[in-house]
C-alpha cells in the first residue's frame, strides 16, 4: 500500500476456531479484505468460512498469498484507488 501512496492502517485479526472464523467471515489464512471486500472476486460470495488455510489462484497456479494485482484490482474495486 505505500508503494501505491495509500497512507490507511492494516488492521491483522486473530482468528481463534471455527466459530470465530464464521463469525468474523473468514475464508481462512490470509483472508484479506479492504473496506470489506475480499481481495479475490471468486471469493467474494462464498460463505465457506472456518479455520484453515487459504490459497488463491494465480496466473497458471495456486500459491498461499493473493497476487500483487488481486490487491490492487480489490483496492480499485474498494474505491481506494483510480
Amino acid at each position: 500500500m505505500q508503494e501505491l501512496g495509500i497512507d490507511q492502517p492494516v488492521h491483522v485479526i486473530n482468528v481463534l476456531d471455527d466459530e470465530d472464523a464464521r463469525g468474523k467471515r473468514s475464508l481462512g489464512s490470509p483472508t484479506i479484505r479492504i473496506n470489506g471486500l475480499d481481495v479475490d472476486p471468486l471469493a467474494r460470495e462464498s460463505t465457506d468460512f472456518a479455520m484453515k488455510c487459504r490459497i488463491y489462484r494465480v496466473g497458471d497456479g495456486i500459491q498461499g498469498y493473493p497476487s500483487k494485482d488481486m490487491v490492487v484490482a480489490a483496492l480499485k474495486d474498494a474505491g481506494e484507488l483510480v
